[in-house]
This record gives C-alpha cells, sequence and structure tokens, in this order.
C-alpha cells in the first residue's frame, strides 16, 4: 500500500506522526522537524529551522544532548514533557534524523514500580500477624539507639519476651486463636509504652522492646504492668473471650563498649535465666 502514497500524504503522515521528528543537516543545523515535535516543544518548526543545536536555548538543548530520556519543562508551569531519544544517521553525509517518543506512560509505570518496591521493602519488615517490626527490622531500629547510647552516654533498656505455651494454644484453639492472642499482646503491648519505644515481634514467640532513655529499673513498672494485663488475653477479637498468658522477661540496660549484637546477646541469656527460675 506504501507505494499507492504520494509524496503530499508521505509528508501527512510525517508531521502528524506519533513520534517527534528533526532533521539535522551535516553542518549540525535543522533543515526540519514536524508539527508533533513543534506542539511538544511550543515553538513553531519555521522559528528553529535553519538554526544550530546549540543556538535553541539552554531548555531545547537537551533534545540533542545526553542523556536518551529527556524532560522538557513547559514555559507555563505545566507538567511538562518526558521523552526518549533515538539518532540515526543518515548515509552519504545526509545529517542526522532524531525521534522523540512520549515516555510519560513510561515515566508512570516507573515510578509506579518504585512506590511497589519500596511498599514491598516495608511489607518485608513488617510482621504479618501483629503489623509489629519483625527481626530485620527491629535489628535496623536498635543499631542506631545503640549509637546514640554510645555517644551521648544515655541509658537505654532492652527486654525480650517469651510468650510461653504458644503451640499448647495453637492446639488448644487453633491457629487462629494462637495469632489473636499475638496480636492482643502487641496491641497492649503498644498501649502500656511510650511514644519514643520500640516494639517489634522478635520471633515466633517473642516480642523485642527497645526502650530509649530509660534505666533498667525505671522499666520495673512496665514489666509489672505488662504481667497484669497478661492475666485477661483476647482470644478470639471481640473482647469476650479471654485467656491468661504466662510470659518470661530478660531485661538489660546497654554498657559502654556494647555493639548491638552483644547487647542481644545478654538479653538472651537473661531470657534464658527467667526461665530457668520459673
Amino acid at each position: 500500500m506504501i507505494h499507492r502514497l504520494d509524496a503530499d500524504a508521505c509528508r501527512a503522515l510525517l508531521e502528524d506522526a506519533p513520534v517527534g521528528m528533526l532533521h539535522l543537516d551535516r553542518h549540525g543545523k535543522i533543515t526540519w522537524l514536524n508539527e508533533t515535535l513543534a506542539r511538544i516543544v511550543h515553538r513553531p518548526a519555521a522559528e528553529l529551522v535553519g538554526k544550530s543545536a546549540t543556538e535553541v536555548g539552554d531548555v531545547l538543548r537537551r533534545l540533542f544532548e545526553a542523556p536518551e530520556a529527556i524532560f522538557l519543562p513547559d514555559a507555563d508551569d505545566g507538567p511538562g514533557h518526558w521523552l526518549l531519544r533515538t539518532r540515526q544517521v543518515l548515509p552519504d553525509d545526509g545529517g542526522q534524523m532524531f525521534y522523540y517518543v512520549d515516555a510519560a506512560l513510561l515515566r508512570e509505570l516507573a515510578l509506579e514500580r518504585e512506590a511497589l518496591r519500596e511498599r514491598l521493602a516495608e511489607l518485608e519488615a513488617v510482621d504479618e500477624v501483629t503489623g509489629l517490626p519483625n527481626r530485620r527490622a527491629m535489628m535496623k531500629k536498635l543499631e542506631p539507639e545503640v549509637s546514640r547510647s554510645r555517644r551521648y552516654d544515655n541509658p537505654l533498656t532492652v527486654i525480650l519476651m517469651r510468650v510461653e505455651d504458644l503451640d499448647g494454644l495453637r492446639e488448644q484453639w487453633g491457629d487462629d486463636a494462637a495469632d489473636q492472642v499475638m496480636l492482643s499482646i502487641a496491641q497492649m503491648l503498644n498501649d502500656q509504652m511510650r511514644w519514643a519505644d520500640i516494639i517489634g515481634r522478635w520471633s515466633h514467640e517473642e516480642f523485642l522492646l527497645i526502650l530509649p532513655e530509660t534505666a533498667l529499673e525505671a522499666s520495673d513498672q512496665l514489666l509489672a504492668k505488662i504481667r497484669d494485663r497478661l492475666r485477661a488475653v483476647n482470644l478470639d477479637g471481640s473482647g469476650e473471650h479471654t485467656v491468661e498468658v504466662t510470659a518470661r522477661f530478660g531485661s538489660v540496660q546497654w554498657r559502654r563498649g556494647e555493639d548491638a549484637a552483644l547487647l542481644l546477646e545478654r538479653v538472651h541469656e537473661a531470657l534464658e535465666r527467667d526461665t530457668r527460675a520459673a
């Protein structure tokens, strides 16, 4: 069919092509651009023809410079245009053809992909049952707190709480009930702790509590409140059925010279001592 098109028809097709097109001669002068590109740059073709790539102004100079992904702002504070450029060197010293594809959709897809990647990273750091930070996230939160205490010599207390016989709860009441118990405990911990405190699910049956600016003795009152609330933990989400839960605690205060790993090692030892003493 293409052989049936005359010169005028071909010219009309090029002018209204879905991609912007521009020709530079061998001297680097613009000899032609189609109407599609003229609309994108908000400049009539006649105003640009005859000019070199360095004579079109700082903004339009981007049409010819690296990188291949180009952003052209609008003069009237509009959204502008994202373009992808390709270049073709013409034979017989015929200059160069430039092609500009509207990349707005690709840009939106890239932004959506980045947002999804960030969301996935957030989900990877959250325990799916309780909605609390998981072990990986808690390690990232503990390290700067240890660094802050090392720098300013501020007190820092860490508590590791282990729920006893969680598997027994699961066997007696079912998986949903066991998960509900952990969710209820997480909500209770959030209610009892300060805004600056950090709570996370450390393992299947453990919660880690990070208490900045808190000496070990000052955490005793918090532990008493937690033990009291554990006597009636919501079992099914309705608040009508409760179960008494037993938990063991390891509590330590940061010492000079300790990093996060040593601090966690000591809190695990303290938890094991409390478990053996039961």
